[in-house]
Order: structure tokens, then sequence, then C-alpha cells
């Protein structure tokens, strides 16, 4: 007949287990943080981009048929008013095209002088054919991890669209 040991006495095969949950949390916690926060980030970091694309996307086709399209670019501004466009003024020719891609431009990424929208165009004024690129840059993209930690982490997302010119 086998003998029934008391709680908590060690016998010769027994292991001490009482410890080992903890420590397998204490090691593990931090990589699967790491992975959740590394995956949250990556869905930030994509969302702005398709944002930008999007707002690129909408600046190009108020460039293709506005008239006298020139190269410039400007950086978005928090209620989207550019010069309303006057065949005077060479500095309001891509206004439409300017407006469209800020109000576009929502949630998450600010209006300020960290977006900033580009029109180019091969040569001025634009002939029907040519391509027209519309290029919107965030420049202010800060992860959550460089909240908590010291370090840099500044990364510039881009969103870009290139349209025949009707």
């Amino acid at each position: 007949m086998r003998k029934r040991r008391k709680q908590g006495e060690m016998g010769s095969g027994s292991v001490n287990n009482r410890g080992q949950a903890l420590v397998e949390l204490a090691i593990l916690l931090p990589l699967l943080l790491m992975l959740v926060l590394g995956i949250f980030e990556f869905g930030r970091a994509m969302y702005i981009k398709n944002t930008l694309t999007h707002a690129a996307r909408a600046g190009a086709r108020a460039a293709v048929v506005s008239p006298n399209l020139t190269t410039g670019s400007v950086p978005a501004n928090s209620n989207c008013s550019y010069p309303d466009f006057d065949s005077s003024d060479s500095s309001t020719y891509n206004s439409t095209s300017y407006a469209a891609a800020c109000n576009s431009v929502y949630q998450g990424i600010p209006r300020d002088g960290k977006t900033v929208i580009s029109v180019t165009v091969p040569q001025t004024p634009p002939k029907p054919g040519d391509m027209v690129t519309v290029k919107v840059t965030f420049d202010g993209f800060n992860t959550v991890v460089s909240k908590f930690l010291p370090i840099e982490s500044k990364i510039t997302l881009t969103g870009e669209t290139a349209m025949r010119y009707e």
C-alpha cells in the first residue's frame, strides 16, 4: 500500500512547481505585448497610408481637369482653404486640386505643416495625355512605443497618384 504524502511535503520524485507559471508569464508577457503593439502600429500606419493615397487620388482627379496647372506644393491647412483660381496669379492655379486633396485628409492625420500636398506636371501648361502626379506626404507618424521608451520613431508616410491630363 502506498503512503500518502501531506500537502507541501517534498518527496524524492516531486518537483516544486509553485512559481513556474509566474516565471513563464514574466518571460512571455513582454514578448506578447510587443507583438500586439506591433500589429496595432502596423494597422495604424496602413490606415494612414490608405487615407493619404485616397487624398492624392482626389487631388489628382481635380488636377487633371484644372486649367493652367503648374508644379507646386503647399502644406495642408486646418480649414482647407486656398485662394480661388485666378488666371492672372499662377500661385492659384492648383487651388482646386489642393483643396480636393486636403478635404480628403481626415481622422488621425492633422492638417498642419506635417502634411504636404504637391502636384507635379511634366510641362506648363500640360497637354492632354501628360501624366499629372499628386503626392500627399505626412511627416508626423509617431509610434505608441516612442511614448513609453526614449526612442526616435518618426516615420514619413506618403500617398501618390498619377493620372493623365484631359
